[in-house]
């Protein structure tokens, strides 16, 4: 069964980070490894055992992570699968028509007409 593991091991700097995933590599089973410098939490992602992953990382004692403290499992859980993405309906002319009228509540016009019996000397343009 292909599961998700997070383990909380503490990676503060980029060599740690290379080792970690050095040594995480040999284990058998894994499909996707991430780590997270910010979190100091390595993901890894297939079919392994959590308990051989947190003793594989602290059995390691090379440089440059000689006083590397002590891994723990954060999280074990099933793959998370990715949701499927609703299709977009189409815009209709009434949804359209709506959003216009939220933005615009309510157009007003001003049209002024004037006739040429009120004012004889009005200008008019054709």
């Amino acid at each position: 069964m292909v599961k998700k593991v997070i383990v909380k091991a503490n990676i503060y700097d980029e060599k740690m980070k290379q080792k970690a995933m050095k040594v995480v590599t040999e284990l058998d089973g894994i499909q996707s490894i991430s780590v997270d410098k910010e979190t100091g939490k390595i993901a890894l992602i297939g079919e392994m055992d959590p308990i051989d992953v947190v003793n594989k990382l602290n059995s390691y004692n090379k440089w440059p992570c000689r006083n590397w403290p002590h891994a723990s499992l954060d999280s074990v859980g099933p793959k998370e699968e990715k949701k499927k993405q609703e299709p977009k309906k189409e815009k209709t002319p009434e949804d359209i028509f709506k959003h216009y009228q939220c933005i615009y509540p309510n157009p007003t016009q001003i049209c002024y007409v004037q006739s040429m019996e009120e004012d004889p000397n009005a200008c008019v343009i054709v």
